[in-house]
């Protein structure tokens, strides 16, 4: 069996939103405050652009959604 290796500090960790995204005033702090604290953890951080976008309930169409995910699955940061 492949185990992958466990994440470490300067590691990045991306965020992509597959379904609805992040949206008023209370969910973005929340966010940005998980944000800081995944950085004073020492990781870099990579968010796509439909993370904080919300139309109809989807951060974007399934192509875009699609997309995004697998620049961060593909990105060799």
């Amino acid at each position: 069996m492949i185990y992958p290796e466990f994440i470490k500090k300067g590691d990045y960790i991306g965020v992509t939103a597959p379904s609805s995204g992040i949206t008023g005033e209370g969910k973005t702090k929340r966010l940005d405050n998980a944000i800081e604290n995944v950085k004073k953890l020492g990781f870099n951080y990579i968010e796509t652009q439909n993370v904080r976008t919300d139309e109809a309930e989807r951060s974007s169409t399934a192509k875009q959604r699609a997309e995004e995910f697998m620049r961060l699955w593909n990105d060799n940061k």
